[in-house]
């Protein structure tokens, strides 16, 4: 059984990572950066478990197999692009492709599974990506305009033979013939993001399994069927690599201290011309203006990219100006924010989108580890200022809303 290090990767902007390390070094925590990506860290000595961190709390630490970092990185979208994720859950690759479109892009993020949804969407909303839609389809009945998608993620099921050190069972579970549905399903997933895909646009086919039939062979099937163009791939430092398909890259497991994964990037011939944009949903609910919803909870998201608000069965959701441009077809839903009764409006407290990027005199700026400890445990501060909620930070890092009562602060996430 191979020997596979514990990876994660910070969740915030580059000028936080001093902040956010920071944090965790406050709390015992030491790790070394990886070569493969800025954000990715390899742990060094874990006091407690990771999970359990302050900044796993509030969203600024994600725990993921350096190898699962792959294929969002290797689609490498830039800041601004539309990118679709057939098969989303849990959303590990879809918060890198979060944090690579940046504010002004968007990310699509499917998945059939009710369950797997909710996970999903769980996470996007700790994460703070804002930028992702998420909805709810078998990723071949996807109901999108062909040649419409310049970025295309489908990292798919698969046997899972990559990942026998966590899962020993798996490479026993799909031994022999019992792969042959999901390589039947692969082949389906395959054509419809290859119909999706815009002409010059390009598709990441990623699985985290050694299987030649999953991997190696459905990137032939791509080429002789659908007409898709392989586009060489740059090894990642901190990798090692075994033989593949040129243009092709199955990470060596053992030797990478990884799980084994294999990507393959494809490319549709041809230029992208600018088509009509599909009819925009009329959106099903009520619209809640920015100044609205400023005015009904105190919360200023004038930093935001462009966006309203949508209050849906007494639930309010941000859209963004790009999400709200969707195709009409499409059902799918914007970033959960809050709940809403009558003319009320209650925020999460533990939005930090919405705390301001820098504190100022009205801001609890917190130096010590012990102290967010303490009020985490439903102990609370002293505190003498106006209103009702307080933005609060480790140094210069925003974590979330207390809320005050009387001449006391306190923190609730409910």
């Amino acid at each position: 059984m191979k020997n596979t290090t514990r990876s994660f990767r910070l969740v915030c902007a580059k000028d936080q990572i001093q902040d956010v390390e920071a944090l965790l070094q406050a709390e015992g925590f030491r790790f070394e950066p990886q070569p493969c990506f800025d954000l990715a860290r390899t742990l060094t000595a874990e006091p407690m478990p990771l999970g359990r961190s302050i900044a796993a709390k509030f969203g600024y630490i994600y725990i993921q197999d350096k190898s699962s970092m792959l294929p969002p990185l290797a689609l490498a979208p830039a800041s601004g692009d539309r990118v679709l994720d057939v098969c989303a859950s849990p959303g590990s690759k879809t918060g890198i492709l979060s944090s690579l479109v940046g504010p002004s892009g968007l990310v699509l993020a499917n998945e059939p599974s009710p369950d797997r949804l909710a996970t999903l969407r769980v996470n996007m909303r700790h994460l703070g990506c804002y930028n992702v839609a998420t909805c709810k389809y078998e990723g071949q009945s996807l109901p999108l305009q062909d040649d419409s998608w310049p970025h295309i993620l489908l990292d798919a099921p698969c046997s899972g033979w990559g990942t026998v050190d966590k899962n020993p069972k798996a490479a026993q579970m799909w031994a022999g013939e019992k792969t042959a549905p999901l390589e039947t399903l692969q082949r389906e997933l395959l054509t419809k993001a290859a119909g999706l895909l815009a002409p010059g646009g390009r598709l990441l086919y990623s699985t985290c399994t050694t299987n030649v039939r999953e991997n190696e062979d459905q990137v032939r099937f791509a080429m002789d069927h659908l007409g898709l163009v392989p586009e060489p791939l740059m090894e990642f430092p901190g990798f090692r690599f075994a033989p593949s398909l040129p243009g092709c890259l199955l990470v060596d497991g053992e030797g990478s201290l990884a799980q084994g994964f294999f990507l393959a990037a494809l490319r549709k011939p041809g230029q992208q011309e600018k088509s009509p944009r599909a009819p925009k949903a009329e959106l099903p609910g009520e619209l809640v203006s920015r100044e609205e919803f400023s005015a009904r909870t105190g919360l200023d998201t004038g930093w935001l990219p462009e966006h309203c608000f949508l209050r849906v069965g007494g639930r309010i959701y941000l859209i963004l100006e790009q999400a709200a441009k969707l195709p009409a077809e499409l059902r799918w839903q914007g970033f959960a924010v809050g709940k809403s009764a009558r003319d009320s409006i209650l925020a999460d407290a533990t939005l930090r989108m919405f705390v301001p990027p820098k504190p100022d005199e009205k801001s609890l700026v917190l130096e010590q580890v012990n102290t967010i400890r303490e009020l985490l445990s439903g102990q609370s501060l002293s505190w003498s200022g106006p209103g009702k909620r307080l933005a609060f930070y480790f140094c210069g890092l925003p974590l979330g809303f207390l809320t005050i009562k009387g001449n006391r602060c306190l923190w609730s996430d409910r």
